[in-house]
């Protein structure tokens, strides 16, 4: 697989990526010690065992160089539900619009380590990372994508009122002027989101992501998806909720297929989310919505909704 493509694109994107990367080692100037969480997915940086800056990581490729071999994140995962969203699947994404091949196949033999940081340097850059991280583990070399703020997984806005606390009572007085009389009581706020009664989202929020995952479906099985199914759970269990995007497809041959989610598809669903929870609906577990998506149409059959 020639590399040419890429090597292209480096060339011409070296200059802002250098850029990122100046502003990346402003940031971490100093430090002694970096520690790397993959199960978190998170780099911290350290300084006389002070932190300095902890930031959102994600694997980009491995590379084994006694062997020659480069394996990108997604090698060996093709055909797995991935209900975590991941960043690096934009650069992915962004590789089959351009048809940037290298970007595409899941592992190369490569002739040495340069090669392997140009191309995680370019996936980097095509997930809008700010930095990039090269990390030596006895046999491998692996290459993480360093992003500047925490984002994933999304998280559901929270849209509980704010409550501020009432001004002091003031005792009564027949002599108070209108400054000093009591205040009156706050408005009664609507209650969180958890405890409203559950409906179905309306269709016109739902339409957006169906919409977004009928033009994920078509690049990625290159229209020979006829019914799809897109589940969105929200996991509550902790302090914010967060949600996961599942999108399934039926194709030509009767066999299913799954896609990846890309940051398109999860902004849409935040965007859905946050309407549904602004239009007075109750906080629901799982979507899961039918839809037919042979051609450019969309058309929803059937939403179910769990709360």
């Amino acid at each position: 697989m020639s590399l040419e493509g890429a090597k292209k694109v480096d060339r011409a994107v070296r200059d802002d990526w250098e850029s990122r990367m100046r502003g990346h080692d402003t940031r971490v100037a100093g430090h002694d010690e970096v520690r790397i969480d993959e199960n978190r997915q998170i780099i911290a940086w350290l300084r006389a065992g002070m932190l300095m800056l902890e930031a959102p990581a994600e694997l980009v490729g491995t590379f084994f160089p006694e062997l020659g071999l480069f394996r990108w994140w997604w090698s060996g995962k093709e055909h797995t539900l991935s209900l975590t969203p991941s960043r690096m699947d934009e650069a992915f994404a962004h590789a089959q619009k351009a048809d940037l091949r290298a970007l595409l196949t899941r592992q190369h033999q490569l002739e040495n380590e340069e090669d392997a940081t140009m191309l995680c340097r370019v996936a980097t850059y095509f997930a809008h990372a700010t930095g990039m991280v090269r990390q030596q583990r006895g046999d491998r070399v692996s290459y993480y994508a360093v992003f500047a703020a925490m984002s994933r997984p999304p998280i559901v806005p929270d849209l509980d009122i704010v409550r501020t606390l009432p001004p002091p009572a003031v005792a009564p007085s027949t002599s108070a002027s209108p400054s000093t009389r009591p205040s009156s009581p706050p408005p009664a706020s609507l209650p969180p989101p958890s405890a409203r009664p559950v409906r179905e989202p309306a269709r016109e929020l739902i339409v957006p992501v169906v919409r977004a995952a009928n033009d994920l479906l078509r690049r990625a099985l290159d229209d020979h998806a006829h019914r799809a199914l897109l589940i969105v759970n929200v996991d509550t269990s902790r302090e914010k909720a967060r949600f996961f995007v599942t999108l399934v497809a039926s194709t030509d041959d009767g066999d299913l297929a799954s896609v990846d989610t890309t940051r398109e598809l999860l902004d849409a669903t935040g965007a859905m989310l946050g309407e549904d929870a602004r239009s007075g609906n109750g906080r629901w577990r799982k979507l899961v919505v039918h839809f037919d998506c042979a051609g450019a149409d969309t058309a929803i059959s059937r939403c179910d909704v769990m709360g």
